[in-house]
């Protein structure tokens, strides 16, 4: 057995890389949104936890004050603790509803219709918000108070028909669902419609789900204490010294204080790793978590541990500890030793008399690093047992592969993507912790569930308003059959029209193109090489034949400028995916971003089945423009480069950007950023990023479906107009 270890190690890392399972995200069931136990658990929050919860999302409902139900005027949180109580609702659960309905937790800025209407209490499709059986309850204390009171009520009253019931299957928005908790059923009676409810589900889950990793070391913003996240539980260090025993501090993430309430409190850790404890009748080594009990003083004697360093305990000291296996005269390396085999450099732990292999130096570096190296021959380890299974990264560790962006964290031996950079900074990590191991390495760990956090949601500082679940009035009157305008960047939607309509958006698509492009790092300064059987495109293509080698760079510019598609084609398979395979990591990353709406068949926009709606646009358009490299391309008027290698004696390609209200004299506004896009099936298609020249207010414009070809950019000029002219804004809080 001892002589088959090599090839057997070989053997594993290679099964490893094959079975590794498929990439696993938590995904929405809409059957189960939330249980039972989480809507009616009424303690889930004291008064106290929900001020604190509302001062670190920076909400303005954190100094609010508002009558309540008998009018008596109170702090938001009280009246939010006391409606929870009052309907043994848990107050989670009206925090979720503000924000579902009208983004009021991380909006600091708030109009008066998003706080008389806060929780979307009595407000519908088509009702009129000054109906005698709707106005009776505005105001924010009555929208709390009713939010939670109708749940209870439903509760009392499941019986009624037109309550929707647990395990009875219902239609909503033409898809079957069958409620699997009362509570579910509930809230698609409170909101017949799917996009309300995931939004829910996603607002709850970033704000209440336990989102760090098992291993993750966190502190609060504004505390000293630091702790060590265990089995979904937090232990607190008793000190710095005794966090040093077992982490390294650099690795402390700072987390907001109101997320330490997700985790419950587990056993402390009081003791350092590898402390000598004794009881009155038993003397141990504490191994991390596990107690192992000395055989003997001789045995203790022969090992060489001091006597005197023995620290005194009672039995209710080590509650909790797990006794493992005993400390015998004949155990070597009962705190671990690493050897390195001289002939391959590989490492392996011992301990116990036990020889575990490890997958990679860096495992020795980052998580074993203050235990001895000691180099070791073959023929010097062979009278050691050896375990089959070998050493990974300890959980809580950072790692990347080399020449490749994506981060994961381990957790329970797997690696969790870390969806995007966003998450990655929101979440409190920091890149000089990530370590880098070889790609092969990287994937023999088995991979868990992408981490994905919506940053929007943790403060006023980040903040999106385009999610709200309000009605949205057409207050321009536009003949556009769909539009949007929205304050920018907080994405407050102030005006539309069908936003949520599913459209096809044409070569709006290569905004995603590009911005995929640039998450797969594609290198601008290499060249790509022109193939009509890869890139080959109808409709508005650069005059290339096969052969022909365009810069990276000016591949991307062209593509978004002057919404060439071939070029579309070629950044694509500039990153080294197939255009398949690019076009599946766009779609997850719409999943991410919660666009539940849109979706790309492929990477130009002529197909008709890449389609979006409205509201989907305003956040994808949000996330794009965060990226400087496509928001400068967005911004120019033409741009002219040549071919690297020319076959066709077509040197020199100008391109002139597709939005030709940039050539427009006259206007009132700047535009920063703009893509059109235009097919048959969609009509005319166009985003804009404008300025006003006025005050510098910046607004979103999205227009789709106008059939008027050659006057498809009269409408959003005036939408333009409008919108810096101060009366979109004036309209809506009027409204």
């Amino acid at each position: 057995m001892r002589r088959h270890i090599f090839l057997s190690f070989t053997i594993f890392f290679t099964l490893s890389l094959v079975l590794s399972p498929l990439l696993v995200r938590a995904e929405f069931n809409p059957n189960l949104i939330i249980s039972d136990a989480e809507l009616f658990d009424k303690n889930a929050m004291s008064r106290d936890e929900i001020q604190r919860f509302l001062d670190a999302k920076g909400s303005y409902l954190r100094t609010y004050q508002a009558p309540d139900p008998s009018g008596i005027t109170k702090p938001a949180a009280d009246l939010i603790y006391e409606a929870a109580q009052a309907y043994q609702i848990n107050p989670k659960y009206i925090l979720v509803t503000l924000q579902k309905e009208q983004s009021l937790v991380t909006d600091d800025n708030p109009t008066p219709k998003q706080l008389d209407w806060a929780t979307g209490y009595a407000v519908c499709d088509g009702c009129s918000l000054s109906d005698p059986k709707v106005i009776k309850y505005k105001g924010f204390g009555l929208q709390v108070d009713n939010s939670a009171g109708i749940m209870r009520w439903y509760y009392d009253n499941s019986d009624r028909s037109y309550i929707k019931k647990k395990d009875i299957p219902i239609r909503i928005d033409n898809q079957e669902v069958t409620p699997q908790s009362w509570a579910t059923a509930f809230l698609y009676t409170y909101t017949p419609h799917l996009h309300g409810n995931k939004n829910f589900w996603r607002i709850w889950n970033t704000w209440f789900s336990q989102l760090y990793p098992n291993g993750s070391v966190i502190k609060g913003a504004s505390s000293t204490e630091i702790w060590l996240l265990q089995d979904g539980k937090k232990r607190q260090f008793k000190n710095m010294s005794v966090l040093m025993s077992r982490i390294d501090p650099k690795m402390i993430i700072t987390i907001p204080e109101s997320d330490l309430s997700n985790y419950p409190d587990g056993t402390a850790i009081t003791f350092h790793n590898y402390a000598l404890l004794q009881t009155a009748n038993t003397k141990y080594l504490l191994d991390y978590d596990t107690l192992r009990p000395f055989a003997s003083e001789e045995v203790i004697r022969k090992l060489g541990y001091n006597p005197q360093e023995f620290i005194e305990v009672t039995d209710a000291d080590l509650v909790g500890f797990t006794v493992g296996s005993q400390i015998k005269e004949d155990t070597v390396a009962p705190e671990g030793i690493i050897y390195q085999l001289a002939e391959t450099n590989q490492y392996f732990l011992l301990k116990d008399n036990v020889l575990h292999p490890i997958i990679d130096q860096r495992v020795v570096e980052v998580n074993y690093n203050k235990l001895k190296v000691e180099k070791k021959t073959k023929a010097e380890i062979q009278k050691y047992e050896i375990a089959f299974v070998p050493l990974s990264f300890a959980d809580g560790t950072l790692l990347k592969a080399k020449n490749w962006n994506q981060t994961f964290v381990i957790e329970n031996g797997k690696r969790r993507m870390i969806a995007d950079e966003e998450t990655f900074l929101a979440m409190g990590y920091k890149k000089s912790n990530v370590t880098t191991i070889d790609f092969s390495k990287l994937f023999g760990i088995p991979q868990g569930e992408t981490i994905y956090l919506n940053s929007n949601l943790l403060s006023s500082k980040s903040k999106f308003l385009g999610d709200v679940a309000g009605p949205i009035d057409d207050l321009f009157k536009s003949k556009t059959p769909i539009y949007l305008v929205a304050e920018y960047p907080s994405g407050r939607i102030l005006s539309g029209k069908n936003i949520d309509r599913v459209h096809a958006i044409a070569s709006i698509t290569k905004l995603l193109t590009a911005y995929e492009a640039l998450d797969q790092t594609v290198d601008f300064k290499k060249t790509t090489t022109f193939s009509s059987t890869k890139h080959g495109s109808y409709g508005n293509p650069l005059k290339l034949v096969n052969g022909e080698k365009l810069k990276n760079g000016d591949i991307f510019n062209a593509m978004l400028v002057g919404s060439i598609n071939n070029t579309a084609k070629m950044i694509a398979t500039a990153t080294g995916l197939s255009e398949k395979n690019f076009v599946t990591e766009i779609n997850k990353q719409l999943e991410a971003w919660g666009t539940d709406n849109t979706h790309v068949e492929e990477v130009t926009g002529l197909s008709a089945k890449n389609v979006s709606t409205a509201r989907d646009l305003l956040k994808i358009f949000s996330k794009v423009l965060a990226n400087k490299t496509i928001k400068n391309a967005l911004f120019q008027t033409d741009v002219t480069f040549k071919d690297v290698l020319d076959k066709n004696k077509v040197i020199t390609h100008k391109v002139k950007n597709t939005n030709l209200l940039i050539n427009k004299t006259g206007r009132n506004y700047r535009i920063l950023a703009s893509k059109t896009g235009y097919i048959d099936e969609s009509g005319a298609n166009l985003l804009m990023l404008v300025e006003s020249k006025k005050d510098k207010k910046q607004y979103v414009i999205v227009t789709l479906g106008d059939s008027n070809y050659t006057k498809r950019f009269n409408e959003p000029h005036a939408l333009a107009e409008w919108s810096v002219s101060g009366k979109a804004a004036l309209a809506a809080a009027k409204k």
